[in-house]
């Protein structure tokens, strides 16, 4: 196939058509992506291809981990639907996590489990798979407060719903969040002591990142048919950097692909210079 200045074949390129072909598609693909949100925002589910099961009354759950010896821990937390909210602040030193689930469809009392393995502790918080569909009035929530001192790795699936992770005040090394159809608050503006690294693939919805002004910040966006809002930042090549990068000890380190949506990135505490 021989390429020239007018084209393939000869044939010149319509760079208009082109531009206009591809914000169909894009607009396209946003519009149903998003009315499959709007249906999830509404309460409605759907499971699997088995029978409907209707919700029943509110359930509470009140889980408690210990660390049993653990000197670090790898959480694996997924939820297929529902809101999930993370923060530090567990009960006592001795305790891992801490939470609170509510959810009013019995198949989906969460399985918890816990291991120590020479020191580092293994959990798991897992919304049962479902081969029913269930519709309407659907209430699902977890609320998980963790060790603030631990050395902490994170792993979140998401499918339908909106997660907030406040994360400032745990001992974070690494954070992997794959976000489904929903919105994502995820707060890293800690007084880290260490590098972070931050992996989150986007989905359906808007995620919002809070990152530290006074630690060096790298984030790299790629992919995905949103757009990015970065006031507080800079361009370094495709990076998005802040003014400590490259002057702290620390650098955060994000990495942002994938997905529709807006990603919102923005600096916490105050502004001054960083030398």
């Amino acid at each position: 196939m021989k390429l020239n200045d007018s084209g393939v074949n000869g044939h010149r390129f319509d760079e208009g058509a082109m531009r206009k072909k591809r914000e169909f598609i894009r607009n396209s693909a946003v519009a149903s992506l998003a009315a499959a949100l709007g249906l999830c925002a509404a309460g409605c589910f759907i499971g699997g291809p088995g029978p409907v099961v209707h919700y029943g009354p509110t359930q509470t759950e009140t889980p408690s981990v210990s660390l049993s010896g653990a000197t670090s821990v790898h959480a694996h937390l997924k939820m297929a639907a529902g809101e999930l909210t993370i923060s530090g602040g567990s009960s006592s030193a001795s305790k891992l996590m801490d939470a609170t689930i509510e959810y009013n469809v019995p198949e989906w009392k969460p399985d918890v489990s816990y291991s120590v393995n020479d020191g580092q502790g293994s959990l798991m918080v897992m919304q049962p798979e479902s081969g029913h569909t269930t519709m309407g009035g659907v209430k699902y929530t977890w609320d998980l407060h963790f060790n603030d001192k631990v050395p902490l790795e994170l792993a979140i699936e998401m499918g339908a719903g909106d997660s907030t992770l406040n994360l400032a005040e745990l001992d974070l090394r690494n954070l992997d969040v794959q976000v489904g159809a929903g919105d994502s608050m995820i707060d890293l503006t800690g007084d880290w002591k260490q590098d972070v690294s931050a992996t989150i693939q986007g989905g359906v919805g808007e995620v919002h990142v809070k990152l530290p002004r006074d630690i060096g910040v790298r984030v790299t966006v790629e992919g995905g048919l949103g757009s990015v809002d970065a006031p507080d930042f800079k361009r370094d090549g495709d990076d998005y950097v802040n003014d400590a990068v490259g002057k702290t000890k620390n650098t955060i380190n994000v990495h942002i692909s994938g997905g529709i949506g807006e990603v919102h990135l923005e600096l916490g505490g105050n502004s001054h210079q960083i030398v």
